[in-house]
């Protein structure tokens, strides 16, 4: 649920001791109370308040289709508004004419450009606000629902080809990765790929605050980042419908771009 801005505040991780107290709570997407729906909503406001004009476009206002790169890296300059690279990390073949699903949605700023490309786009989140405005500003195929909603969201499962995401698998410890990813799972299509984008900071660049993915997610820090190793994503999948097809390395990103793939249910 994060935007495609700089995280706040370059400062050094706080020790993983801190302490319970300064645990956030958290809960699956099924079970999204009205409390995080809240705190979604209040931080909407805020991005709201400070970049209303680019939240607010209409996807009338970038009417650009460029070709998709072949190349993934490639993807992420992909600019369809000009001055705005797209920063999203994706095979070409993985979006051009399928059915697209992201979680994290936002205000549907991803959503009203891919729009153009894919068959249908399915976008998701804890803010209902957000949602609200991703309505107004999308096209016709792209469709937005909460992720508590249940029946809303019973229609999509089994049917999306890709799931994709940018500045959101960052945020995610193991916990909260653990429960997207199984809540994603029902989903995707078996062979359906998922690509994240997991934190892997670049030791010549200062860092702003970096957890292992084992620590809780922090109070003080709610957009600090999680620095996932390979062995770390085997962790993550296992025991759940993934396989890891390939994962790329951007120190110029800081990401450790990871795709996954869909097996078949046993």
């Amino acid at each position: 649920m994060k935007l495609p801005f700089s995280i706040p505040g370059v400062r050094r991780a706080l020790s993983p001791s801190a302490g319970p107290a300064d645990e956030l709570p958290a809960s699956p997407p099924f079970e999204c109370t009205q409390r995080e729906i809240e705190r979604w909503n209040a931080e909407w406001i805020e991005y709201l308040r400070q970049e209303w004009e680019v939240q607010l476009a209409p996807y009338t206002d970038y009417p650009r289709k460029p070709p998709l790169p072949a190349s993934p890296l490639a993807m992420l300059g992909l600019e369809i508004r000009e001055g705005w690279p797209i920063s999203l990390y994706a095979d070409a073949d993985a979006l051009g004419g399928r059915r697209v699903m992201e979680m994290g949605c936002g205000c549907g700023n991803l959503g009203k450009l891919l729009g153009r490309y894919v068959d249908h786009y399915l976008g998701t989140d804890y803010s209902t606000l957000a949602l609200k405005v991703a309505r107004l500003v999308s096209p016709p195929n792209c469709s937005y629902v909460h992720v508590a909603d249940r029946t809303g969201l019973a229609p999509f499962f089994g049917t999306i080809d890709t799931v994709v995401g940018r500045y959101f698998w960052i945020h995610q410890n193991f916990q909260l990765a653990g429960w997207n990813l199984s809540f994603l799972a029902r989903f995707l299509k078996p062979g359906g790929r998922l690509y994240a984008d997991f934190y892997w900071p670049n030791s010549g660049v200062e860092q702003a605050v970096v957890f292992t993915p084992d620590h809780a997610l922090s109070r003080a820090y709610p957009s600090a980042t999680f620095r996932y190793t390979g062995e770390d994503v085997q962790r993550l999948i296992a025991g759940r419908p993934f396989r890891v097809l390939r994962e790329e390395i951007s120190p110029e990103m800081q990401r450790r771009y990871t795709v996954l793939e869909r097996l078949p249910d046993p």
